[in-house]
């Protein structure tokens, strides 16, 4: 099992993977990880053998299939993956603890957010601008996917690509959960783009349904935040915008800006971009408070 897992996969997705070719005894093992990983970060293999009701022969076999050479490798796994998930919630502590006024924490917000968005345009390059429009551009369907705070970025890129694009737009996590955005993207093919976007804490559900669509010959676009976001492998072309923030797991400033930035750079390249704006306008004049 461990030449087919990578060793960058995280340990729920590991127990995943595996977890119907499990015998019972695994099974039971991998539900007392799943249900109570901050204890088994600390236990000894004894331990965890006598709180999961299995031997440490089955604890052993249990995490090599899992991929891990033993129980101290499966532990450090799971103490990182714990690491990473709380790391949010710590810089919130550190944060909170620290005394200052309401005013001063909306400066500092502001603060990280230009900075974010300072880190945004330094890392843009003409190159990658060019190929973004291109693939925009030609595509014959474009599917947009993103959860939690990217969910309202790709709504955004929605409202604005309909807009300006001849291509049939398809917001595929808009609703109906995971299973409805997988319907949308069986029958991807390398005529379209898939435009993905996400933040830490990364969404898998994003992830799966970007390698879905490469594996089906679609182009990905990915909009995330660092080059050691999961998107990064697995897209063509990929958009980075910092979500750092003192208070909060990330923030979608700078991507907003960056969805901005493409709307606005599709609507220059369409040549009929005012005709539309001006017919969309008209329609909705009586919607506006005047």
């Amino acid at each position: 099992m461990s030449q087919i897992l990578k060793p960058t996969t995280d340990l729920a997705h590991r127990i995943a993977l595996v977890y119907a070719s499990l015998s019972e005894a695994h099974r039971r093992a991998a539900d007392f990880v799943l249900q109570n990983p901050l204890e088994t970060a600390t236990m000894t293999i004894e331990g965890f053998a006598e709180r999961s009701g299995a031997s440490t022969a089955t604890v052993t076999r249990f995490v090599r299939a899992l991929g891990y050479a033993g129980y101290s490798e499966f532990r450090a796994a799971l103490s990182e993956a714990l690491r990473l998930a709380m790391a949010p919630v710590d810089s919130f502590a550190d944060a909170h603890s620290t005394k200052s006024s309401t005013f001063s924490t909306f400066v500092t917000a502001i603060k990280d957010q230009a900075a974010n968005l300072d880190e945004t345009l330094a890392a843009i390059d003409e190159e990658t601008c060019s190929r973004a429009m291109e693939v925009l551009l030609r595509a014959r369907r474009i599917f947009i996917v993103g959860s939690g705070a990217s969910h309202h970025v790709a709504a955004h890129l929605d409202e604005g690509l309909t807009l300006y694009l001849d291509a049939n737009v398809i917001f595929a996590s808009s609703r109906g959960g995971a299973e409805k955005a997988v319907r949308h993207l069986m029958n991807v093919g390398a005529d379209d783009l898939v435009l993905a976007i996400s933040l830490p804490r990364y969404s898998r559900g994003t992830v799966d349904l970007a390698k879905l669509a490469k594996n089906r010959g679609a182009t990905v676009m990915a909009l995330t935040d660092a080059p050691s976001s999961p998107l990064v492998p697995i897209a063509d072309i990929t958009f980075f915008a910092p979500a750092r923030n003192r208070l909060l797991p990330n923030s979608p400033t700078a991507a907003f800006a960056l969805a901005d930035a493409i709307v606005a750079a599709v609507a220059r390249e369409r040549p009929d971009a005012v005709a539309a704006l001006k017919e969309l306008s008209e329609s909705l004049l009586w919607t506006f408070y005047q």
